[in-house]
């Protein structure tokens, strides 16, 4: 007895979805001393949201004090006054924007002052003996790359160094995924794909890394396979810590398609047999699109969607 199938209307794609994990290339805790003349470190106000960081951010404020974050390439390892000289007052003063004099001068003390103005904070030694302080001008290496927010503790939180006010993200996060053997050979160095998280999160990238066969699985439940991990782009709003979804390909749209075991090739080309009123079979001329999972999505002037072929007979 033939078999026939109808035409379909169907995305007919080989696109790989993949689950994995927005991950950071290091975290480091953010933790403070007391301010002078609290007994206390409590967290009394939070000014950042988890994610990517600007130089001279303002994290929020401890025992009332704020703790600004600057990336600099000799981090402060003293406090500063007026008229201290050396390679971390240089260092600080490119993070300020300021000349690069290596000496507290009078332009490095007015960024210091607007940016406690900004905060509406008096700044330590107030605003004729300003001191520089390593206690909330918190800073880390620029060679540990750029800088996020993974985690903030809340407002009304005691903080010590077992419980860090803030944990950073240092260098650009990435997505990492365990891929199947199947679904490895399908991918390749600096693909582009897209990423969804949760809440309208969503991203893009490209394949960075490829590694060998791992014979493990997964402490999430991913069977055997390679790990692929996708370095981030610019621009998106993806955090340390998100589950996402990671498309491998672009979205296609439905296509004209035929099971695959319908389609039949002769000198002629490719076509499948559409059936007719007549006692005949129309042979028709198909163009292959794309295959994927037993389906072919095809261009041809002589079928429409409903029309029924051969599958088998």
């Amino acid at each position: 007895m033939p078999v026939y199938a109808p035409v379909e209307s169907r995305t007919v794609t080989a696109d790989i979805r993949i689950q994995g994990e927005v991950s950071g290339t290091q975290e480091q805790p953010v933790t403070v001393g007391p301010p002078a003349g609290a007994e206390r470190i409590v967290v009394t106000s939070v000014s950042a949201n988890p994610g990517p960081l600007t130089n001279g951010q303002l994290l929020g404020t401890v025992s009332n004090r704020p703790v600004f974050l600057y990336s600099v390439d000799i981090p402060l390892f003293r406090n500063l006054v007026a008229g201290d000289t050396g390679s971390d007052v240089a260092s600080l003063q490119k993070a300020l924007g300021v000349p690069q004099t290596g000496k507290v001068d009078s332009a490095t003390l007015s960024a210091v002052r607007s940016a406690y103005s900004a905060a509406n904070v008096e700044p330590p030694g107030g605003r004729y003996s300003t001191t520089i302080t390593t206690a909330e001008f918190y800073t880390v290496p620029t060679s540990l790359g750029a800088l996020s927010l993974v985690s903030v503790a809340p407002a009304g939180t005691s903080v010590d160094n077992d419980h860090p006010f803030a944990v950073l993200g240092m260098g650009s996060p990435y997505v990492s995924v365990r891929a199947s053997v199947s679904e490895a050979e399908q991918i390749k160095l600096n693909d582009k794909v897209t990423i969804t998280g949760s809440g309208g999160k969503k991203g893009t990238g490209a394949v960075a890394k490829i590694s060998d066969f791992q014979s493990s699985p997964t402490s999430g439940g991913r069977p055997p396979g390679r790990d692929i991990q996708i370095n981030l782009d610019a621009g998106g709003n993806l955090t340390a810590g998100d589950a996402v979804a990671v498309l491998f390909g672009t979205e296609s749209k439905p296509d004209m398609a035929v099971p695959t075991i319908a389609i039949r090739s002769d000198s002629g080309g490719d076509y499948v047999i559409k059936r007719s009123k007549s006692d005949t079979p129309a042979r028709t001329p198909i163009v292959v699109v794309r295959n994927a999972d037993g389906w072919t999505a095809i261009k041809a002037e002589g079928l429409a969607v409903g029309d029924e072929i051969l599958v088998s007979q």
